[in-house]
């Protein structure tokens, strides 16, 4: 009898963990309308609340040179205790009579994945296993890889690239052990 319980408690055991190891924690969850607990509807009004065990702090960049951004103002999520960045929070225009939500989501910490297992850890190798279809955009420093349909994209390092043809980078440039250096989640409706 004790050899059967221990049995099932085994198995139990093995189950839990194998469930616990096929889903992200959705703590750190990265879904087209949701990065962590946050999602596309909260407005900013209520980011102090939903960061309120972790550290929130508003700043503002100068926009000399970059069009990446529409806003000038930025949130910087901080875990409290560790002082690790976790995101980058990009509000909306602010409009007259409606609410400002969060319109883009810099991933900074690799606990952050996706349903198909995808972190800053991830390879381009990973991403094709998961997308089979790619938006392709070259910029200064890095190229941009979204898969088409998903409000995900991820940045490579030109320096992590195979040379480029007259110098145009395309998506073959990309080895498949290329590094994801950003994740980047937009919500621009």
């Amino acid at each position: 009898m004790k050899c059967i319980i221990k049995s099932l408690l085994w198995g139990a055991s093995i189950a839990i963990i194998g469930a616990s190891c096929s889903r992200p924690d959705k703590r750190y969850l990265i879904t087209d309308h949701s990065v962590g607990n946050l999602t596309k509807e909260i407005p900013l009004s209520q980011l102090d609340s939903l960061y309120k065990n972790d550290s929130l702090v508003k700043t503002k960049i100068s926009l000399q040179g970059t069009f990446r951004y529409i806003s000038d103002e930025r949130f910087l999520v901080y875990e409290k205790g560790e002082g690790k960045q976790l995101l980058e929070l990009t509000p909306s225009i602010s409009l007259e009579g409606e609410a400002q939500h969060i319109q883009e989501i810099q991933i900074l910490d690799e606990r952050f994945m996706t349903e198909q297992h995808l972190s800053l850890h991830s390879t381009f190798a990973d991403i094709k296993k998961a997308y089979k279809d790619f938006d392709f955009e070259q910029l200064l420093t890095t190229v941009i890889v979204t898969p088409k349909g998903s409000n995900l994209s991820f940045a490579f390092a030109k320096e992590d690239l195979l040379p480029a043809v007259d110098d145009a980078y395309t998506i073959e440039s990309i080895p498949d052990t290329a590094k994801i250096k950003r994740m980047t989640i937009s919500w621009m409706n």
